[in-house]
Parts: structure tokens; C-alpha cells; sequence
């Protein structure tokens, strides 16, 4: 498989490491949310013979996804409205793109309510490493004050502005997105740091292409925003989360 379409950190090794610690089997639906060119949904379709089903607001990279494989269930979307109906999904995967996401708790809702009982749910994201606890804090309450002030018709045109509480710097505070997920009405069942992941890929990638920047020119359709996009310093981290939905 090109190396291009499963270009996250850690590439088809940690997408098939997210599907067998989730245990995912042959004929499982599979929702991939940001799912991008495709490439794990083809993956996962090869290797395990799951039914995967995608969604990504970019059109650009679902036009990628629909030459890739004419088959693929694709739809066009930003996370937080998933058109599809209840208890539908026997697990969902989200490589790199939940950070990129606003509104965590109502992607979350939806998640929980697409996804059948017991069905087990993989993101691989960006975390901030040892962050300051205050200002962290901060960044928290400010947010959730945000969120809870009430909404006006223009804030409907402004949906992308709204502040995460469970970002730092576009990095995951990791206690604030485990009680997150908590609160939604999963369980944890698996967090492994994936930092060696990140250095490797993002190393390679300098050396591939010399910058990141480059590296989103050559590879993304034009228009198309990147993903992962953090440059890595010492306080960004890789992880990856699996949760089942109690």
C-alpha cells in the first residue's frame, strides 16, 4: 500500500495495533471519522475484512477516498453530526483527527450513540507532555465558560472558533480527555504512549521532503487542510486510547 494513505504517526502498524487491541473481526462496521484518502479503511477492509464506513468534511480527500475504493461508504461531514442510526457501529476509529475537531463532548454523544454495546472505540492523537497544571486549568475553565454562555445566531457561523477544554496548545490534556470520555459513558480499556512513533515519522518526513510544510504541499489536495500538524517539541507527545461503550 502507498505510504502515503496511512500517513499518521506510526502508519498501518498502529492501525492494525488499535484494531486488534479492539478486537475488531471480519464483517465488523467500522466507522472511520476523518477518515481522509482512505487509506485505513482499505487497510482494515484487506487485513481483517471489516465493513468500513468513513466520514471527513474535506472533499478533497473523500474524492481520494471514492478512487480508491468505488465500494466505500463515504460521507461528508464534521464530526458532530453522524448521520447514521443509532446502535449502528461495532467500532470507530480516529487517527489524528479528533484534536483537529471542535465541540469533543457532542462528537463524543454521537459516537456513544452510533455505536452498539460493548463496541470498542481507537483514537490515535497528539498529547501535551508534563503540562503546567494552572495554566492547563485555565485554558479548561475558560473554555467550558465559553460553552456554557448561551449561543447567539452568530455563533452558528462560528462553530470553528469555539475553544476545546481538553486542548493545550492543539495538544490533548490527557487527565481532561480520560475523564471525558469517562463521562460519556465509556471505559478505558488501553492507554500506550506512541511518542517514539511520532519522532520516527516525523523524522523521516525531514528527511523525505524537509519540511512538514513541504511535506503538506506534495502530499494533501490542493485546499485540503493538514492534519497532525503540530511541529514536535518537548512537550508533545502520540498516544493511543481504546474505549468500550459500557
Amino acid at each position: 500500500m502507498d505510504k502515503n494513505l496511512c500517513c499518521h504517526p506510526g502508519g498501518e502498524e498502529l492501525t492494525l495495533e488499535a484494531a486488534r487491541a479492539c478486537a475488531w473481526k471480519e464483517g465488523d462496521r467500522i466507522l472511520d471519522v476523518g477518515c481522509g484518502a482512505g487509506g485505513s479503511m482499505l487497510l482494515l477492509k484487506e487485513k481483517l475484512g471489516v465493513k468500513p464506513v468513513g466520514c471527513d468534511r474535506d472533499e478533497g480527500m473523500l474524492a481520494r477516498a471514492r478512487a480508491l475504493d468505488p465500494g466505500f461508504t463515504l460521507r461528508k461531514t464534521d464530526g458532530m453530526s453522524l448521520d447514521f442510526p443509532s446502535l449502528y457501529f461495532d467500532g470507530a476509529l480516529l487517527e489524528c483527527s479528533f484534536s483537529l475537531m471542535n465541540r469533543h463532548d457532542e462528537l463524543l454523544n454521537e459516537l456513544y450513540c452510533v455505536l452498539k454495546k460493548g463496541a470498542k472505540l481507537a483514537i490515535s492523537d497528539l498529547y501535551y507532555i508534563n503540562p503546567d497544571p494552572d495554566r492547563a486549568g485555565e485554558a479548561y475553565y475558560e473554555a467550558k465558560r465559553i460553552l456554557n454562555t448561551p449561543r447567539t445566531e452568530q455563533d452558528c457561523e462560528d462553530a470553528d472558533s469555539y475553544p476545546s477544554p481538553y486542548l493545550l496548545d492543539g495538544l490533548f490534556v490527557v487527565d481532561n480527555l480520560l475523564h471525558a470520555i469517562r463521562d460519556t459513558g465509556f471505559e478505558i480499556t488501553l492507554f500506550r504512549d506512541k511518542t517514539r512513533q511520532l519522532q520516527n515519522w516525523y523524522a523521516q518526513l525531514l528527511m523525505d521532503y524537509g519540511s512538514l510544510e513541504a511535506y503538506w504541499k506534495e502530499t494533501l489536495p490542493e485546499g485540503s487542510a493538514p492534519f497532525c500538524r503540530a511541529e514536535p517539541t518537548k512537550h508533545t507527545g502520540y498516544f493511543l486510547l481504546t474505549a468500550e461503550k459500557l
